[in-house]
Formats: structure tokens, C-alpha cells, sequence
């Protein structure tokens, strides 16, 4: 297919980025509903396009045949199930505090593993991406020129969303590790599905990246037993949200 430049472009201007194991068909979705409304898809309407993307199975299967196999993500998988059952319990806050320290524990770990760490995050991030765009490019791998344009929509989304300073978070989902971490967000600022979303996302595109040493499969995860029986687990953790939200 080529270059995805066009498809990142026009995710970030609704917040998002193109994420790995997610089909072309899924993403398209979300671009044709963009058009669609003649205007930029809101955040409430992309969290529900998002939820069927991240899922009690899909998740499940990711946790089971991603996380717990891949070096550097499997370093925090204990934090990573937490995470994951915090988000289908409903608690919204702590799923995503949790979360979002593994994207920067992760990120350290792949940029020292590849001598491209920096003090800072941020740079840290745009390191270990052009390391790895890099490695791609010179090696062919894979449908090297869709990678390429994954690995740059993923440190936009990186350097200019979840990290950018809190006061110029452009969107009104405010997923941003400082401000959240840092409380200079309250209750009414954050705290829905879609910032789970977005930072598993972003915890997704570190895993791909470490694929790239590791050489393990760039492909979506298979179902598996252990996948199923996992998933019957968030669903029933679902079924205990609801239940929750009806008491309160």
C-alpha cells in the first residue's frame, strides 16, 4: 500500500494515531466517518469506535499473546493486567494512572537497549522512534513504508499529545501523562473510557517497536484458550461496572 503519511495527518487532527494491530478496514472506519460529518469526529465519538477496537477479547488476546511474550512490555505485565482490569471494572481514574508510567518506563528501557536514551521523555521518545524507522528503512522489513508511517504517527501522538505540557492539550479528552499525573487535572477533566484507550494504544506501538529487535510476529494475536478464559474475565468485570454505576 505504501505510505499511511495521509492517514496520520488526519488522525492527529481528531487526536489519534495509527495504531499496530489494528486491520486497515478498522482504520478506514474511523477516517470515513470523519468525512462522513463533514467535520472532525469528537472524542465521545471516537471512544465508541475505539471500544469495539480494545475490547475484553481483544485485549485479553493482546495480554496473553503480546504482553506476556514480548521483552521489555512482559517487564511490566503484572502493572499491565492491573491496568486492564481497573478499565473493564469501570474505574476509569485508576486505569489509567497505572498505565500511563509504563509507557515511559517501557520507552527507557527500549532507547537504552538501543544507546538512544535522553534525560528527557520526549526526546527519549523521538530517539528510539527514528532508531527503529531507521532499522526498518535500511533492512526492508516487513511493508516497511506503512511501518514508517507508523512509527511517525505514534511520536507525534507521543511529543505532541500525551506529552505535551497540560495547559496546550488540544483536546477535550485530555489524555496527557502530565497533567493527570501531576493532578493539574480534576475529577470533571478526565476519566472515560477513551484515555484507556489512547494509552493502551500508545503501550501497543512500544510493543510493536520491540518486536523489531526481538523478531517476534508484527501480526494482530491469535485467540487462544488462555485468551478466552481472560476475556470471560473482563466481561465479567464489566458486568460488575454496570452494576456499580446502577448503585451509585
Amino acid at each position: 500500500m505504501g505510505s499511511l503519511d495521509s492517514w496520520s495527518v488526519e488522525f492527529e487532527k481528531i487526536g489519534w494515531f495509527i495504531p499496530p494491530y489494528v486491520s486497515m478496514s478498522q482504520m478506514d472506519k474511523i477516517l470515513s466517518k470523519n468525512v462522513k460529518n463533514q467535520s472532525y469526529i469528537t472524542q465521545a465519538e471516537l471512544e465508541i469506535i475505539l471500544a469495539d477496537l480494545y475490547s475484553p477479547l481483544n485485549m485479553a488476546n493482546l495480554y496473553v499473546e503480546k504482553y506476556s511474550k514480548t521483552p521489555f512490555i512482559k517487564d511490566y505485565i503484572e502493572v499491565l493486567g492491573d491496568g486492564l482490569e481497573a478499565h473493564f471494572l469501570g474505574l476509569h481514574y485508576a486505569a489509567v494512572a497505572t498505565l500511563i508510567p509504563v509507557v515511559e518506563g517501557i520507552s527507557r528501557r527500549l532507547a537504552k537497549k538501543r544507546n538512544v536514551e535522553h534525560r528527557y521523555i520526549k526526546q527519549t521518545i523521538k530517539n528510539l522512534c527514528e532508531s527503529c524507522k531507521t532499522e526498518v528503512n535500511s533492512r526492508k522489513l516487513g511493508a516497511y513504508e506503512e511501518v514508517e508511517s507508523m512509527i511517525d504517527s505514534f511520536k507525534e501522538f507521543s511529543t505532541k499529545k500525551l506529552y505535551i505540557d497540560s495547559s496546550q492539550y488540544p483536546h477535550s479528552d485530555y489524555t496527557n501523562r502530565n497533567g493527570i499525573t501531576h493532578a493539574a487535572y480534576d475529577d470533571s477533566d478526565y476519566g472515560t473510557p477513551i484515555n484507556f484507550y489512547k494509552t493502551v494504544a500508545a503501550i501497543n506501538s512500544l510493543c510493536f517497536l520491540s518486536e523489531i529487535d526481538s523478531s517476534l510476529s508484527w501480526f494482530p494475536p491469535k485467540e487462544s484458550e488462555s485468551g478466552s478464559k481472560m476475556s470471560l474475565f473482563f466481561s465479567k468485570c464489566q458486568e460488575q461496572s454496570n452494576i456499580r454505576e446502577r448503585s451509585f
